[in-house]
C-alpha cells in the first residue's frame, strides 16, 4: 500500500496554474476516459476536447488525496470523478494503476465510470471554503492590467480618465458584493471569488455583466488584478460547485455561448503573481 505522504509526493505543489499537467505527471490520463466519464455523467457542456473536464478532474483528484478520500487495493488506488454522478444520481469512480517504469509517470488511469468493483468504495472530497469575505474591505486594483492591458474588454471606459476607469471597477464591485452576487472560484491551488460587474446597466442582474473581477482576500483588502469576459469565468467556477446548475443562469449562458461557437482551450487570465503575494 502506498501511503498518503508518498501520493502527495509524486503530485508535487498544488500551487500552480498547470494544474492538468500536474495531474498528467502524476498519472497517464488516456482521453478516451475522459470521454467515458462525460458520456456518463449528467449532461453538460465541458468545451472543447473536454478540456474543463479535465481541468475538473486535475483539482478533485488532488483533493480526494490530499483529504484521504481514496481507497486502495492490488496496487491500485480508488478515488471519485469529484462530485460526478450519473444522470441517476450514481457516483462515478476513477481507478488508478501503480506503474513502476522509469521515466513514466506513477499511476495511470485505467478505469472511470459508475460501475467500479473494489472491496471499499472512496467518498467524494470537499470543495475547500474559500476565506471569509469582509464586503467593507478596501478594494486594491492593479489599473495597467485591468484597463491598461486588457481594455478592450472595458472599451466603453477608454476614453475616461484612468482614477474615474478605477472608481467604476470598484464601485461596481461593492455593489455587487452588497447584494452577495460573488461565486466561489479556485485559481492557483486555493478558493476566492469572481464578482459579476455591471458597469452599463444593472436593470436585469440575471444576464450577463460587462465583466468579470476575480477577488483575492487578503487581510484588510480585497485584490484585483483583472478583469475577465463573463464566459472565461466558468472552468475555475465549475471546479468549486457539486454541479454545474448551481452556477447562475447568466454564466452558464455566457459560456454555452462560447463553446458553442467553437471556443479554444482557455488559459487562466488573472496574473501568475496573483497568489505568490
Amino acid at each position: 500500500m502506498v501511503t498518503q505522504q508518498e501520493l502527495l509526493e509524486q503530485l508535487g505543489s498544488p500551487h500552480t496554474r498547470d494544474v492538468v499537467p500536474r495531474l498528467h505527471r502524476f498519472a497517464f490520463v488516456p482521453e478516451n476516459m475522459v470521454e467515458r466519464l462525460a458520456d456518463e455523467a449528467l449532461a453538460e457542456e465541458w468545451g472543447k476536447n473536454n478540456f474543463v473536464l479535465r481541468k475538473y478532474l486535475a483539482v478533485h483528484v488532488p483533493w480526494a488525496i490530499e483529504q484521504g478520500r481514496f481507497t486502495q487495493g492490488d496496487d491500485q488506488l480508488y478515488t471519485t470523478a469529484g462530485q460526478l454522478q450519473t444522470r441517476y444520481g450514481t457516483p462515478l469512480f476513477l481507478v488508478f494503476q501503480r506503474i513502476d517504469e522509469p521515466g513514466k509517470s506513477p499511476w495511470r488511469l485505467v478505469a472511470a465510470g459508475s460501475q467500479i468493483s473494489a472491496s471499499e468504495l472512496p467518498t467524494p472530497p470537499e470543495t475547500p471554503r474559500p476565506p471569509d469575505l469582509d464586503r467593507g474591505a478596501e478594494i486594491v486594483m492593479s489599473h495597467d492590467h485591468i484597463l491598461g492591458g486588457n481594455s478592450e474588454r472595458v472599451a466603453f471606459l477608454r476614453d475616461t480618465p484612468p482614477v474615474a476607469q478605477m472608481c467604476a471597477v470598484a464601485g461596481a464591485i461593492q455593489w455587487s458584493l452588497n447584494r452577495g452576487l460573488q461565486l466561489q472560484n479556485w485559481y492557483f491551488g486555493q478558493m476566492n471569488y469572481i464578482v459579476p460587474l455591471y458597469l452599463q446597466s444593472r436593470e436585469n442582474i440575471t444576464r450577463s455583466p460587462d465583466v468579470i473581477a476575480p477577488i483575492q482576500v487578503s487581510p484588510g483588502n480585497l485584490i484585483v488584478r483583472t478583469v475577465l469576459e463573463p464566459h472565461m469565468a466558468f472552468p475555475n467556477a465549475r471546479v468549486a460547485v457539486n454541479r454545474h446548475d448551481q452556477l447562475p443562469a447568466w454564466l452558464l449562458e455566457a459560456w454555452a455561448a462560447y463553446a458553442e461557437a467553437g471556443g479554444i482551450e482557455l488559459e487562466d487570465e488573472e496574473p501568475l503573481d496573483a497568489a505568490r503575494e
